[in-house]
C-alpha cells in the first residue's frame, strides 16, 4: 500500500510540476489559443493576395501602351503580334529609320514584321542592301518572319495603303526591341542591322 502511495505521490509531483509551469507563464493575449488559427489563415490569404497583385500589377508596363508607342516609338515589352490601337491610325507618329544591334556577331538574324493597328491587308516591299527579299507582303497582326544577314541595311518601302496610312513594328529577337513605324506609299524606312 505504501508503494502504491509513493507512486501516486510521484503522479501528483509531476502534473503539480506541469502546473506550476503554467502558472508561472501568464496569459498575455486573453483567449489567445483560439487567436492563433485566424492569425496564422490571415497572414496565408495576404501573402496569396500579395502574391497574385504583383503578378498581376508586375507583369503590366505602360511601355508597350499607345501613349509610350507615341512618345518613345520602342518598346522592351512588347511581345510579337501585339497591337497597342484598336482602329487603323498612326496617332500622330511619324516615319523614321532605325540604327539596330542584331546578336553578338555577324551571321543571319530574323526579323518579324506586323500591322500593329487593326488589320486593313496593307502592302510593302522588303529588301535587304537594296535587293528585294519580299517583293509584296501584305501586313497582319501575325509577324511574318524574314531572314537578314547582320551587318546589312533593311529598307520597308510601302506599295498599297487600304486608309489610314500604313503603319508596322518590326521586332528583331535577339535584340528584344520592338519599333514602331509609318511608311508612305512609294517611300521606304531603313534599319541598319549590325552586330554588337
Amino acid at each position: 500500500m505504501l508503494k502504491k502511495t509513493k507512486r501516486d505521490s510521484a503522479y501528483e509531483m509531476d502534473n503539480q510540476a506541469g502546473f506550476d509551469d503554467e502558472e508561472q507563464q501568464p496569459e498575455v493575449i486573453y483567449h489567445e489559443h483560439s487567436h492563433r488559427k485566424l492569425v496564422f489563415f490571415g497572414t496565408i490569404s495576404a501573402m496569396v493576395l500579395a502574391i497574385g497583385l504583383s503578378m498581376i500589377l508586375g507583369s503590366y508596363t505602360s511601355e508597350g501602351s499607345a501613349e509610350e508607342v507615341v512618345v518613345n516609338r520602342i518598346s522592351k515589352s512588347t511581345i510579337a503580334g501585339e497591337t497597342p490601337f484598336s482602329d487603323e491610325t498612326n496617332a500622330g507618329i511619324t516615319a523614321r529609320d532605325f540604327e539596330v544591334t542584331v546578336g553578338d556577331s555577324g551571321g543571319d538574324a530574323k526579323m518579324l514584321i506586323w500591322d500593329f493597328n487593326s488589320e486593313d491587308n496593307d502592302e510593302v516591299q522588303i529588301l535587304v542592301n537594296g535587293q528585294p527579299v519580299k517583293e509584296k507582303l501584305i501586313l497582319a497582326n501575325n509577324p511574318a518572319v524574314i531572314s537578314i544577314p547582320v551587318p546589312s541595311t533593311v529598307t520597308v518601302k510601302g506599295l498599297k495603303d487600304n486608309g489610314g496610312g500604313i503603319s508596322y513594328a518590326v521586332k528583331f529577337p535577339n535584340d528584344k526591341v520592338t519599333y514602331y513605324n509609318v511608311v508612305s506609299v512609294n517611300a521606304g524606312n531603313t534599319y541598319t542591322a549590325k552586330p554588337l
